[in-house]
Formats: structure tokens, sequence, C-alpha cells
């Protein structure tokens, strides 16, 4: 996997290695530190909530029996990964840490990101041997310019199921869902650090390899377009009518609310894709 660290600044360059690799990788954008007590207070929650050993450290806690969630809609029924999506510091990544400038960088100003952040938590392979994501698939079916920020919150050697993505890819619709057992021919990967960020466009074919560890696997995914597309109504608005987490974090200082007018439409949710035809990518040379 290829490291674009060093073409932070550079939009223009940004932009050309997406439309190539489908990705950009930045080895040590954010804090360590920062990242990893994230990640602590996360797998605490859930430790709390029952899915890993009590009385050990949650980073490295074995994941128990019974399994509390593996589909998104399941988790958010959870009381522990909804302490997480509830958590300043979870959600506060991707406004107040280089996370936002790198994305300005990509997108322009009018970029913003969507108001739910979802923590991605991926079992151990031997309690939970398919999950959702580890199956082949693209974030959307058809062309609309979204951009997955994957935060590892931790360290994510490949032993622990990081995420794998095939270069070219953004290019067609067309992918061929399946489990992803390893690294196939025409695959990339890495060992992901603390403070590691990989961006990819919404249709670059990706999957999350197993989780050969005993622990769980904790990262976050912070999605992020232009104002001048629409974007999904779950990725934004609450179910009682409010825009996700400004009840929350409204007057935090880092806080971003989504602009004034933003066209929402239905379905994009977590698990869904987009049901408007969308115009021709800005990013990605698109082929059908």
């Amino acid at each position: 996997m290829v490291d674009s660290s060093s073409l932070f600044g550079d939009g223009a360059a940004l932009r050309q290695r997406i439309a190539r690799n489908g990705y950009v990788l930045m080895r040590g954008l954010l804090p360590p530190v920062s990242v990893r007590a994230v990640g602590a207070a996360g797998l605490a929650c859930l430790q709390e909530a029952g899915w890993t050993a009590p009385g050990e450290d949650p980073i490295s806690a074995p994941a128990l029996r019974p399994v509390r969630a593996v589909r998104m809609r399941d988790a958010f029924g959870d009381p522990g990964y909804r302490r997480i999506v509830a958590a300043p510091g979870f959600n506060c990544i991707a406004f107040s840490s280089p996370l936002a400038d790198l994305m300005v960088q990509i997108l322009g100003p009018q970029g913003f990101c969507y108001p739910l952040k979802i923590p991605r938590v991926v079992y151990p392979v031997d309690l939970v041997p398919r999950q959702p994501g580890g199956f082949v698939h693209k974030d959307y079916g058809s062309v609309q310019d979204m951009f997955t920020c994957w935060v590892p919150l931790g360290d994510v050697p490949r032993t622990l199921g990081g995420l794998a993505l095939r270069p070219g890819s953004q290019c067609t619709t067309r992918v061929r869902p399946r489990p992803l057992g390893r690294l196939e021919r025409g695959w990339v990967s890495a060992d992901y650090a603390a403070g590691d960020v990989l961006v990819f466009h919404c249709l670059t074919t990706h999957a999350a390899l197993p989780n050969h560890e005993a622990r769980l696997r904790f990262s976050g995914e912070y999605r992020w377009q232009r104002n001048d597309q629409p974007a999904p109504r779950r990725m934004v608005i609450g179910p009682y009518g409010h825009e996700i987490g400004s009840r929350l974090f409204g007057r935090a200082p880092w806080w971003h609310s989504v602009m004034d007018g933003l066209a929402l439409f239905d379905g994009g949710g977590i698990e869904d894709g987009p049901v408007l035809p969308a115009g021709p990518s800005r990013f990605v040379d698109f082929r059908g």
C-alpha cells in the first residue's frame, strides 16, 4: 500500500493519486497518543457492556460469547456501542485534527463530514466466521463522490483484520461480493498504526481481512462529500428530526454543523446504496 503522507498540503497531487489508485494512505497523520486514548475509551465501553472479558486491559481483552452484534443495525441497539457513538472524543476526530485539513485539500471548501460517525467493531473469525464488512463490496453502487476516512483506533496489524483495497476498482461499479479470506492478487493492505488514516473513494472495492486474534478490532469511519451533491438523510438527520450530534455537541468549540440548504435523499445509509441517479465523478475516471 502506497504511503501518500508526503503529499499532505498538495490537493492536486492527492486527487491525482486517488484518481489512479482509488485511495490515499496517510501514515502518522493524527497524534498517536490521542488516537490510542479514543480507542481505549471505546473498547472500555464495549467491555463494560459485556463484549470482552472483564478485569483485563480493554485493548487486549478477548472477545466473549454471546456475540453482541455483527450487523450495524444490531450494533446501534447495544448500550456499549451507543456510548461510543455519543462520545465527544470519537466524534471530534473529524473536526479538530489534521483529518479535516486533509479532506479540504481533497474536496475543497465545500467538503463536509456526515454527522453520523461510525464505530467499526470486528470480532475474531473464530467467533464470527462471516461478517458483513469482510465481504468484498463498494460503499455506493453508483457514482456519488463520497469518501470514507478509515481510522484505526490503535495499532491494527494484518492479523487483527485491517482493511484491504483493490486499486483501480474505483473506475467501475462492477463488483463480485464474496468473503475476502486472504489478500488476493491485485489487492493491497498494510500493518496500520495508531495515527494512520486511509481515505478511499466510495467506488473503491474493499473488505476487512479476517481477524485472527482473540481481541476485537476497533476503528472509526468518517465519511465526507461536497455540499453541492445530495447527501443520504440517514447519515445527517436523526430519528427525531434533528441533525445527528447537534444536541450533544452543538456548543462544543470543535463542532461544525452541516451547511444550510443541503439536499437530502432517502437511502444511502450504513448498509444501503443511493437511490438517486448521480452525475459524473469529479475524482475518478468512471467507465461504468
